[in-house]
């Protein structure tokens, strides 16, 4: 029987990691077979070179096999500038390679370096994730690693994708949008990126209130028949965020969408058009499952944002013909 040893343990998450001569195996301590299959077939597109070798489970848990890559962790290497530089680029290079996809924990004890070779394990975060996001956490990750010596104005060197209009098309409207946010938080506030049509129009923390929310706007300009996509991306929220006492919910942390004003028009009930596609924590879902509570995919008729994810509402222009044509 092949050797194995414990090497990390996290009883928070429930999840373990056994080295094997061969291979390693990361353990969850329960079963979710749907997201460990898609999960799985994700990392075999991903990552390729054979890594991942194969998944499996039994009653009360399931686990992930992946190959021994050589080298060292990053965690021991000295933090010169020259390797700081090194790791920076290697975590833009690896994200266009991967994109859409990212590995989204560039914690240097996930960093294998061999000589000129540097590469990544640990891909449970890995999934789709806005731009703007990924380059917040590859900022938060390697100033955590590296402290004042990590510069992160070295990240303006990535360019955010952006949508491009037909040049021959003839563009017949700016239409003006207006969006009010306000959150309810006792720790840190939520993070809202407002895109459209996959452009970055706005990211902060969201502090305002219900009588005093926050405004933002701006101006966009469109093409007759435009199909458009207006979407909140919501994030930064912890399981720390949510406060329990007593299985109740003491304390929490919510982004609530008050107003969506588009070309002076206050566009009410039609926000509740938007689809909301909430990221649930994977220990609390599967909590959820095992209480044999269905947690849906999607979302409409919402306005509350309670877990990190995104909301989109769709329209078209010219957009007061398609106003009128929703409306009634």
């Amino acid at each position: 029987m092949e050797t194995k040893k414990l090497i990390k343990q996290k009883p928070s998450q429930q999840t373990e990691v056994w080295e094997f001569e061969t291979y390693f195996r990361k353990k969850w301590l329960y079963k979710d077979e749907a997201w460990l299959e898609q999960h799985y077939k994700m990392l075999q597109d991903v990552c390729g070179d054979g890594y991942v070798k194969d998944w499996g489970s039994n009653d009360n848990e399931m686990w992930l096999d992946t190959k021994k890559l050589p080298g060292k962790l990053a965690s021991t290497f000295e933090h010169t500038q020259e390797f700081i530089t090194k790791i920076h680029n290697f975590c833009l290079d690896h994200y266009t390679k991967t994109k859409p996809y990212a590995h989204f924990d560039w914690d240097l004890n996930n960093i294998i370096v061999h000589g000129d070779n540097i590469n990544l394990v640990d891909w449970d975060q890995c999934g789709i994730y806005q731009e703007g996001q990924i380059l917040d956490k590859i900022t938060a990750d390697l100033k955590k690693a590296f402290g004042d010596k990590y510069n992160p104005d070295l990240l303006k060197s990535l360019p955010v994708t952006k949508e491009k209009h037909n040049s021959n098309t003839k563009e017949t409207e700016t239409l003006k949008f207006i969006i009010e946010l306000y959150s309810e938080y006792w720790k840190n506030p939520p993070i809202a990126e407002i895109y459209l049509n996959g452009e970055s129009k706005y990211k902060n923390y969201i502090r305002g209130t219900k009588d005093k929310p926050d405004v933002i706007s701006f101006e966009h300009k469109f093409a007759e028949d435009d199909k458009w996509q207006l979407m909140i991306d919501r994030y930064n929220k912890s399981e720390k965020e949510t406060n329990f006492v007593d299985g109740k919910i003491l304390n929490d942390q919510l982004l609530h969408i008050k107003n969506i004003n588009i070309d002076e028009i206050d566009i009410g009930p039609l926000v509740f058009k938007g689809v909301y596609t909430p990221n649930y924590p994977t220990r609390w879902a599967q909590q959820q499952r095992d209480a044999g509570k269905e947690l849906p995919k999607t979302l409409e008729n919402v306005t509350i944002m309670g877990h990190n994810g995104t909301w989109v509402f769709c329209a078209e222009s010219p957009f007061y013909m398609w106003l009128l044509e929703n409306l009634y």
